[in-house]
């Protein structure tokens, strides 16, 4: 029975225009690992399933695998091949409360991007810094995705297959156009000596290694657009929906989880405070 299940639900994410390439992977590997060790789709079986995964996997990685197999469940039922989604009567693991963190400055993040000697990955962190896009946005832009003339570009490749037009920053502008004029004409506006897409696990490491040298912390690109949201609206006074806009979000929460206080803003809250009372 795992069998019909394991193949129908490998079907419905391979066949789903809604997914991108790493959440249908991510997909994938929940499906199989439940349906290695579940014997059917119901209430025990699920109750059975949850408490092996929280005894290998931190909180957020269950309530992840959950909330996917909740999504996959509901498209059987949708398509017949399941009676009902067991999952609604199960109380699903919360995700935990994230941990109190602070924004990387903009300062901060461009010192990192200016120590990176190659032209390509600095051109591509410049540009992540200053229009806050996912890192696989940005690595599968294409050069006609680009518009110099009005000043923005054309985001294509956005989660969940949405796309959106970022404005270009005045300086992005002049760091794209002298990258542009030093390059070879390529489809892709980012790419290695090679002409081949950027490696991603290389392109991470360039970053990191950089950032540990500079800051003595690890910078990833996601921590890009935290500081781009960030940025915008705690020290630009950008409203929410425009945040929101920018970053490609459908939801005014998940982007209210973007916008951290810097440190220079904490501690200028901080030092706001006045005493009424002296000891």
């Amino acid at each position: 029975m795992m069998t019909f299940y394991l193949e129908r639900l490998l079907m419905i994410i391979d066949q789903s225009p809604s997914y991108s390439p790493l959440t249908k992977k991510a997909y994938r590997t929940d499906v199989r690992h439940f349906c290695t060790h579940a014997k059917t789709i119901d209430i025990p079986s699920l109750h059975r399933y949850i408490s092996h995964l929280k005894q290998i996997y931190a909180p957020t990685t269950v309530a992840r695998r959950i909330h996917a197999l909740a999504t996959l469940f509901d498209a059987l039922v949708t398509e017949r091949s399941l009676a009902k989604n067991p999952l609604t009567h199960i109380k699903k693991p919360s995700r935990p409360l994230p941990k109190h963190r602070t924004a990387f400055s903009y300062t901060d993040a461009r010192r990192v991007i200016e120590t990176l000697q190659d032209e390509t990955i600095y051109a591509f962190y410049f540009l992540l810094l200053h229009t806050g896009l996912r890192f696989n946005e940005a690595r599968q832009l294409r050069r006609t995705d680009l518009d110099l003339i009005e000043r923005q570009l054309f985001v294509r490749h956005g989660k969940g297959q949405k796309t959106r037009y970022v404005p270009l920053h005045d300086e992005l502008v002049t760091v794209l156009t002298r990258y542009l004029d030093q390059q070879s004409n390529t489809d892709y506006l980012f790419v290695n000596n090679t002409g081949r897409l950027l490696d991603p696990n290389q392109t991470r490491k360039q970053l990191r290694l950089a950032s540990q040298q500079v800051l003595s912390r690890t910078l990833r690109p996601h921590d890009l657009r935290v500081t781009f949201a960030t940025t915008l609206y705690r020290e630009h006074q950008a409203d929410l929906l425009t945040v929101m806009r920018l970053l490609g979000h459908s939801d005014a929460k998940t982007t209210q989880q973007y916008i951290l206080p810097s440190s220079e803003v904490a501690r200028s809250s901080i030092n706001r405070l006045t005493p009424t009372t002296h000891r």
